[in-house]
């Protein structure tokens, strides 16, 4: 549990600002209508986990369970890809 505050809405979900208890804050992804199991999302979870890139944020954490499907990142201050892209 953590407060949140919405950053963004995309295709696979929406992405909150959370700040945790020891004061570290974290990007994560509510995956909305996911429809995998525990086993496939593990695997999917584990390829997302090895890319590394200078433009992209590794994954920290994941989670399952039937009712919910998240994704956890280090959150970075600059805004979002789109902002960036758009000049918004």
């Amino acid at each position: 549990r953590a407060s949140a505050e919405v950053l963004g809405k995309g295709t696979f979900g929406t992405v909150y600002k959370a700040a945790l208890e020891d004061a570290t804050t974290v990007a994560v992804k509510r995956l909305k209508e996911l429809t995998v199991g525990k086993r496939e999302f593990e695997q999917q979870m584990e390829i997302v986990g090895r890319i590394r890139h200078e433009n992209v944020v590794g994954l920290r954490a994941y989670y399952y369970s039937k009712e919910e499907k998240l994704m956890v990142y280090d959150y970075y201050e600059q805004g979002s890809v789109s902002a960036m892209l758009h000049g918004m």
